[in-house]
């Protein structure tokens, strides 16, 4: 089968539907379609770089902003307007440090990365504004889209993972320059497994999909409130741990338990009432992990030593163990930033290299991806960088209390997604990913405190 075909076709659908509801002002539709484009990151095109359909569908969804005139006024969109003016003001200010090059490739490549990242980092941005020009109650409207297109996801891990037990072949994870992997694998104490990622692209990346909805998932397990009714709820809940653990990533098994531990500690105090009820979900977790240890446990492809220790042990090691251990080695994101800290341009730790030019500034980068987003904001933004995060985790905590105490559905399951996106921001990718789900946390919860007077 022509795998490269079917990547290309998909990513052409992605881009049709995009302008058709462009033209249509399907405005609601588009924001859908940018879940299903997290879903299917195993679609993209190479054009100077990797376009995934997300990257394009944004662009879509930035022109609508500038296409559509009747634009509504709220709190929130104070507060998007807000945040949206502190990234633009550090990103220029980022900018202009390109004056100080680094001495590992040509001006002329730094200057081409610096514009991919600023379309990624200001795009990103601007789906913060996107609330504008939709109708008042929209968050509840897409909410549906969003649960489907990451079923959606885990179903396809599902597949993936039976097609390995039946030793039948599935869909390969595509490189942009030709070649392409049949599978993925992990180790797991003295074992090998093999690593499922669906539809995704990539293991780590169907973990960042799902992990936020788990978090929903539970949340609303423990409320009392259901996807669809509690069968399917739980069923559903079940599911998408089995793949989460499934796809061994690391990055994503940390952000899932770090992302419930924020979460808790925000909860816990507005909600010491309902604490008897959560005994009702501890037991109902302890049964989810324990059927998933059951089927998790032979997914074993060879051991190397005659060693064994309990599958928690081991997802254990995976997690935290691996990560105390990359930290004290010469890992790509410690080695970058120990260029950084020893940088002797004191200018540097101010405004940082400038968006993705640490690649200029220290060897053997030049074509290496950062899988960090903590040190990648730290090096693109230096000291300004850390005012950023800082003033985001603010804003996603607050929001998440508020959320909790209001008790508002829909801002509560968009609070816990933008927590656990932002935390999975920190370890892969850049903190702009996280803004999505932020804005319609934001535009759920100050949507339903205000008059619809204000709003139009």
């Amino acid at each position: 089968m022509n795998w490269f075909l079917l990547q290309k076709i998909g990513f052409y659908v992605f881009l049709a539907l995009t302008l058709y509801f462009v033209y249509r002002k399907k405005y609601e539709k588009l924001l859908a379609l940018y879940f299903f484009g997290q879903t299917f990151m195993c679609c993209f095109q190479f054009y100077g770089t990797i376009w995934f359909p997300t990257k394009i569908i944004v662009l879509g969804m930035v022109f609508c902003l500038f296409l559509e005139r009747n634009k509504r006024k709220s709190l929130a969109t104070n507060l998007c307007y807000s945040i949206v003016k502190l990234f633009i003001v550090i990103i220029s200010l980022s900018d202009i440090m390109i004056v100080f090059p680094g001495t590992y490739a040509p001006l002329k490549n730094c200057c081409q990365k610096l514009l991919f990242a600023n379309y990624t980092y200001l795009t990103h941005v601007a789906i913060l504004l996107y609330g504008l020009i939709l109708e008042r109650g929209f968050v509840k409207r897409v909410f549906p889209s969003y649960c489907l297109a990451v079923e959606i996801a885990i179903a396809f891990g599902v597949i993936h993972f039976l097609c390995i037990k039946l030793g039948v072949d599935f869909l390969p994870i595509l490189r942009q320059d030709g070649s392409m992997n049949l599978e993925a694998f992990a180790p797991m104490g003295d074992s090998v497994v093999q690593r499922i990622y669906g539809v995704s692209g990539e293991p780590k990346n169907l973990g960042f999909v799902i992990c936020p909805y788990l978090l929903i998932l539970i949340w609303m397990l423990e409320r009392g409130v259901y996807r669809i009714n509690k069968t399917y709820h739980l069923i559903a809940l079940a599911v998408g741990i089995f793949v989460l653990i499934n796809t061994y990533s690391s990055s994503a098994l940390l952000n899932f338990f770090l992302a419930i531990l924020i979460i808790a500690l925000v909860s816990v105090p507005t909600s010491f009432p309902r604490i008897t009820s959560k005994v009702g979900v501890v037991i109902s977790l302890v049964c989810i992990v324990g059927c998933i240890w059951l089927l998790s446990k032979n997914n074993y492809l060879y051991t190397s030593g005659s060693k064994e220790s309990s599958f928690i042990t081991q997802i254990y090691e995976r997690t935290f163990v691996r990560a105390e251990n990359e930290l004290k080695n010469d890992r790509q994101e410690v080695l970058v930033f120990r260029h950084f800290i020893n940088d002797e341009n004191d200018i540097i730790k101010i405004f940082g290299w400038g968006p993705y030019q640490y690649s200029f500034h220290v060897p053997n980068q030049v074509n290496m991806p950062m899988q960090s987003g903590l040190v990648r904001t730290i090096v693109d933004f230096g000291l300004l960088g850390v005012l950023l995060m800082g003033f985001v985790a603010y804003v996603i905590v607050r929001l998440l209390f508020l959320s909790v105490r209001s008790r508002n559905s829909y801002a509560l399951a968009f609070s816990i997604a933008t927590t656990s996106a932002f935390v999975g921001s920190l370890m892969y990718g850049n903190i702009s990913s996280c803004l999505t789900s932020l804005m319609l946390a934001i535009y759920a919860y100050y949507d339903a405190q205000e008059e619809p007077s204000l709003c139009e």
